[in-house]
């Protein structure tokens, strides 16, 4: 979760995954991935990640901590770790995973449409509320979504309420805003 600060105020830093990616393509995320063997812990697969996809070196993150994890709806684990990225947003992004990386203003959460669905994986399990922010570089939704949503919830005073539709597409992400 890497988060930075600029003359209009706080933000986070996101990708575009490559559409031709087998996992999660096109989608909007944070910068991260699957731990590897040679991989100390989490964090280090985190820092790891960023400067593969990110193309800059992870010196320019200070670590805040985690923030808590949680499960998706397709059986991954995620554990985000809060930093103030302190680099000059220069990118040598990793273009067979990264479209294009995204400054995320804070503010903008504010702004763009905010939509939820709330829907059941399977007929015995919960309802599930999935989050979508339609930006203008695409529908940020899922498990970043969630994070943000919680993050912002707790640590600052972001009270929307998403406006509730039904799923009008029959496979993720569910719901295309513009129908």
């Amino acid at each position: 979760m890497p988060l930075f600060h600029d003359e209009n105020g706080y933000g986070f830093l996101l990708q575009k995954r490559n559409s031709k990616l087998l996992a999660h393509p096109g989608q909007i995320a944070f910068p991260g991935g699957v731990k590897d063997p040679e991989d100390k812990d989490l964090l280090s697969t985190a820092l790891r990640e960023w400067t593969e996809e990110m193309g800059v070196p992870s010196d320019d993150l200070e670590v805040i901590g985690n923030y808590k994890g949680i499960y998706t709806h397709t059986g991954f684990h995620i554990t985000p770790f809060l930093s103030l990225y302190n680099g000059n947003f220069e990118f040598s992004y990793n273009r067979e995973e990264v479209e294009k990386i995204i400054r995320l203003d804070l503010n903008r959460l504010n702004e763009v449409p905010f939509y939820g669905l709330r829907m059941k994986r399977n007929p015995e399990g919960p309802p599930l509320d999935i989050y979508y922010f339609d930006l203008q570089e695409g529908l940020l939704w899922g498990a970043t979504a969630r994070i943000l949503v919680s993050f912002l919830r707790e640590h600052s005073n972001f009270e929307r309420e998403p406006l509730l539709r039904n799923p009008n597409l029959s496979v993720p992400p569910f719901l295309d805003p513009k129908k």
